[in-house]
């Protein structure tokens, strides 16, 4: 057996089907699909069952524990395959994922191969996928080293995307965290990875489809607000135990927790922030005191999830209010298929725009133009479209509506379009997440 693809399942019935047919159907076939089912209690075992009787690469296994955790470890225990890879019950996976990344494994012998993936929502009853790009600072394609320098400073990410060799995690003896539920429990897998892998190769093309519009998912649920710090307490006691002392390892352990902690808060509701936030500068303190965090070393983006927090706590706050506000890919595509009007011009052609474009083109909405104010870029092509002046967008297309995709200048931009007489309800800004 090659590769186990280990699904792990709770009350599931929604999408479980789509998810499991999207194993059955990957175009490398030797593959067994573990269902562990913790304790549902509505029909996924009857779709489990139906689909194990058409095809016997399916096996079930029902554990009562409900954990997340425990599950995935459950998998791993049982698993025959020389790899496995972790599919969400409401993800899909693309049909040459397994493929892929096995082929890489095989020629590389990498510990863990890994992809870029897709954000995938559901609107007006059609699904569209949104490219993910995971690193920005990590060489794709390429086989990285254990002991390479740009892995003491970058967390692999995403414990779905990749294709784990078996013996590596077994022989680690690297396990999820089995506390209730199913919030962070992969954080510490992860890391653990992260720090014991002697390879990791990474695939600089989406082959993972991931779930972001099920209201049902566990990191929505404001009632696991404090899950993310026993998390980290479980992870610190963990590389307690294996001895680990290399300081690096260590920065980067309080980096990727400060970073999770700040990506907690910002999910959360208002009501929640409030309660988080007392626990966030509790442990901030703490950390602080004991020498794993300092100034010297928590500067940039890691400031912001720091030290900006005792510096300057009304911008932290803030920042965490204007997330929360920024409309998403979803909300966007929503308004174009609720608007009268019909044609959609693209304003900003950078490589947000590029992403954006793949999203839109998937709409009904006709997407008729491109526009930027950069002259450099006027009169060159984006995905066929010509790259046009905003005076000559508005020229010819003055009833569009103008979707703004810009990092920086969203607000001028607008500005710009109000004064060439674009009405207010004709422009969408969409701001960089």
């Amino acid at each position: 057996m090659c590769v186990t693809i280990i699904i792990p399942v709770h009350n599931s019935e929604k999408y479980l089907k789509q998810c499991i047919e999207s194993a059955l159907n990957q175009t490398f076939q030797d593959i067994e699909i573990l269902c562990i089912d913790g304790g549902s209690t509505d029909a996924s075992f009857k779709i489990i069952n139906e689909l194990r009787n058409k095809d016997r690469r399916i096996q079930y296994l029902y554990d009562t524990n409900t954990g997340y955790g425990h599950k995935i470890n459950v998998g791993i225990e049982n698993a025959k395959g020389r790899y496995f890879s972790i599919l969400e019950s409401d993800d899909l996976m693309s049909p040459h994922m397994i493929e892929k990344l096995y082929e890489i494994a095989e020629r590389e012998e990498a510990d863990v191969v890994d992809s870029d993936y897709y954000s995938l929502f559901s609107c007006k009853g059609k699904n569209y996928l949104d490219v993910q790009k995971k690193y920005s600072d990590l060489d794709y394609n390429y086989l990285l080293k254990g002991n390479d320098e740009i892995l003491k400073k970058v967390v692999y990410k995403s414990i779905w995307t990749g294709l784990y060799k078996r013996d590596f995690i077994v022989g680690n003896e690297i396990r999820l965290n089995e506390s209730k539920g199913a919030s962070y429990q992969d954080s510490s897998f992860i890391f653990l990875v992260n720090i014991l892998a002697q390879s990791f190769y990474h695939l600089d093309i989406p082959l993972y489809q991931y779930r972001v519009d099920n209201e049902g998912s566990s990191v929505k649920d404001d009632k696991k607000i404090f899950e993310i710090v026993g998390e980290y307490e479980f992870l610190k006691e963990n590389m307690k135990k294996r001895g680990i002392i290399d300081r690096e390892k260590w920065t980067l352990f309080y980096k990727r927790k400060y970073e999770s902690f700040y990506w907690n808060y910002e999910r959360l509701s208002f009501e929640a922030r409030e309660q988080f936030l007392d626990k966030y500068l509790e442990e901030l303190h703490k950390d602080i005191k004991g020498g794993g965090v300092n100034r010297e070393l928590f500067t940039g983006e890691v400031y912001n999830c720091t030290f900006q927090l005792i510096d300057d706590e009304a911008a932290f706050v803030k920042r965490a209010e204007m997330y929360g506000m920024q409309p998403s890919m979803l909300n966007l595509m929503e308004d174009l298929e609720d608007a009268k009007d019909g044609e959609v011009v693209m304003f900003g052609a950078g490589v947000w725009g590029s992403r954006v474009m793949d999203v839109l083109m998937q709409g009904s909405r006709k997407l008729c133009a491109v526009c930027d104010n950069s002259e450099s870029l006027q009169g060159t092509e984006k995905k066929g479209f010509p790259i046009i002046s905003v005076e000559e967008a508005v020229k010819v297309y003055s009833d569009a509506i103008y979707v703004i995709v810009n990092r920086h200048h969203s607000n001028e931009m607008k500005q710009q379009l109000l004064k060439e007489k674009i009405p207010d309800r004709n422009i969408k800004i969409l701001e960089w997440r």
